[in-house]
């Protein structure tokens, strides 16, 4: 029998497990632990995990169990509610992200079409991470919430068509609007078939199990659900991401969704801690330390491109300012599927080696900063603070 997969999860576990103890004491979110055990596990660091694609295969299971148990708690109708923050929030934060990026790049001297790119992988923000830190919080229906998941997942969307134009950047054929109009009949036609599953084929499923009055059957079909429609969209080459939130969608609409919730809320938390992990065993340290003062700039750079882009795209919602500003802070991070498209580029050579470095050290800071920002996201800023104080001085001198 070979043992190097349980070799493998016992040390991954093992040195999990005595990071959070030291991040606990330290009062350093976990999430930032899980970070720093990628790290240390990374094959650039260390040679105790040799296995690292198993981790990325249990990392993908856990954005999936993330992204299912979000759709357990919105429903159809929740969704229709945001509508307007999906189509007109999401669709601006990416257009100024994308283009506040590219201008700055482009006046750097680099070409259009890098400076297009970096605009693609800045414009994605973490879904597992801000979402999973609402969630914790209780935060994800609050006002500032809702804009923030309808942001996201249109997010989720335009990850497909940002992949398409990529070679088209590096310059291989390719037309772009015939992919766009394949990508919007695709979009199309998993809406029509949600739509007719949550109405007609799975409350009458689900209802048929629980005659059965068995809890371990009720997870096995829920699971049969989540990896059927993941598999679809992965299928029509859509994000597995988007498939997992479309059956929680389904379930959603049942009578069962808190059923469901009760099972999956374990292994999303087992799952979701390998996706931060793998996040950590991109990163070579050796580059890290070479190009710090770098990778401090482009970290700074990235922070207020999208802290500007997030607000301009909030307030342009009519929302006041500081919620428009609390929506900035909480997406100023590099997301999970940027990693797939900065890989991408590398493939496609718009991108160098160590540039790919560099944005993988600058991604895994931003995402160890977001729990700090996200844990404090009610506070008004200090800058706000200090505005407030200026006029109230001078409103009453006059």
């Amino acid at each position: 029998m070979d043992l190097h997969i349980l070799l493998n999860i016992f040390v991954l576990f093992g040195v999990t497990v005595a990071v959070i103890i030291i991040c606990n004491f330290l009062k350093i979110p976990h999430l930032i632990g899980y970070l720093f055990t990628g790290i240390l596990l990374s094959p650039n660091t260390t040679s105790l995990l040799k296995e690292a694609h198993e981790v990325e295969i249990y990392a993908e299971i856990g954005v999936i169990l993330l992204l299912f148990t979000v759709g357990l708690e919105f429903s159809f109708s929740n969704l229709r509610k945001i509508q307007r923050y999906i189509l007109i929030g999401g669709s601006l934060q990416v257009f100024l992200t994308i283009l506040f990026t590219t201008l700055l790049i482009w006046a750097m001297g680099r070409s259009i079409e890098e400076s297009i790119f970096w605009g693609f992988v800045t414009a994605l923000s973490s879904t597992a991470i801000v979402i999973k830190t609402l969630q914790d919080k209780v935060k994800l229906n609050t006002s500032y919430g809702k804009v923030i998941l309808a942001v996201l997942l249109f997010q989720d969307i335009m990850i497909v068509p940002l992949m398409l134009f990529t070679p088209i950047l590096a310059g291989q054929e390719g037309n772009p609007l015939i992919e766009i109009g394949e990508l919007l009949l695709k979009l199309g036609g998993i809406g029509v078939l949600s739509w007719f599953l949550s109405r007609w084929v799975i409350p009458k499923l689900l209802y048929q199990i629980m005659k059965i009055q068995s809890q371990e059957v009720f997870l096995l079909t829920s699971i049969f659900i989540v990896t059927g429609i993941t598999l679809l969209t992965s299928y029509l080459e859509l994000s597995l991401a988007l498939g997992a939130f479309i059956a929680g969608l389904i379930i959603a609409e049942t009578d069962y969704n808190r059923l469901a919730i009760s099972c999956f809320l374990p292994f999303r938390y087992v799952f979701i801690s390998f996706f931060f992990i793998s996040m950590g065993m991109l990163l070579d340290y050796r580059i890290f330390i070479q190009e710090f003062p770098l990778i401090l700039f482009w970290l700074g750079f990235i922070l207020l491109v999208k802290i500007a882009a997030g607000t301009s795209a909030t307030f342009a919602l009519k929302l006041p300012f500081k919620t428009s500003f609390t929506v900035g802070l909480a997406l100023a991070q590099i997301g999970e599927f940027s990693f797939l498209l900065s890989k991408e580029g590398l493939d496609q050579g718009l991108i160098s080696e160590t540039s790919y470095q560099i944005f993988l050290s600058v991604s895994i800071l931003t995402m160890a900063f977001t729990p700090f920002i996200l844990n404090n996201l009610e506070k008004t800023p200090p800058f706000v603070l200090f505005l407030r104080k200026k006029l109230w001085k001078k409103t009453k001198t006059t």
